[in-house]
């Protein structure tokens, strides 16, 4: 038998924002690691030869309905964007399970199109080593 789990009810929190409302969608883009190329003259049968490098946290890509209200999500991200800092980032997913990881908003854009709903998409760098939590 096949297994999955769905994705509503996860949700994305920080540090300072707390749960960030109205999400449409979150990725955690993937984390990726240099390789370190060792060849030299000797290499056998001349195949490159690599080590693995420094490692890169990736990104967490989400997308929000807009909530222009005083104390609404466009609002809390805009502060959060221009204060330039990091904080810890988590996305919860709809099993309890978690990633986790210190970041900061590297981008934060705005959707407006004339038949459809108004949206902000959010590009959150992450610094550092993530965490993943299996579901308890």
């Amino acid at each position: 038998m096949s297994a999955g789990t769905h994705g509503h009810g996860s949700a994305l929190a920080g540090a300072t924002a707390g749960t960030i409302g109205n999400v449409i969608s979150v990725s955690v883009d993937g984390q990726t690691r240099d390789a370190i190329d060792i060849s030299t003259m000797g290499s056998t049968s001349k195949f490159r030869e690599f080590v693995s490098g420094m490692a890169d946290g990736g990104e967490i890509s989400c997308e929000v309905n807009y909530d222009g209200a005083a104390a609404g999500v466009a609002n809390s991200l805009n502060t959060i964007y221009q204060g330039g800092t990091a904080e810890t980032w988590t996305v919860t997913f709809s099993d309890t399970s978690t990633f986790a990881s210190s970041g900061f908003i590297t981008n934060l854009g705005m959707a407006v199109p004339f038949d459809d709903k108004i949206t902000q998409s959010i590009t959150i760098k992450l610094s550092g080593k993530p965490t993943f939590t299996d579901k308890a």
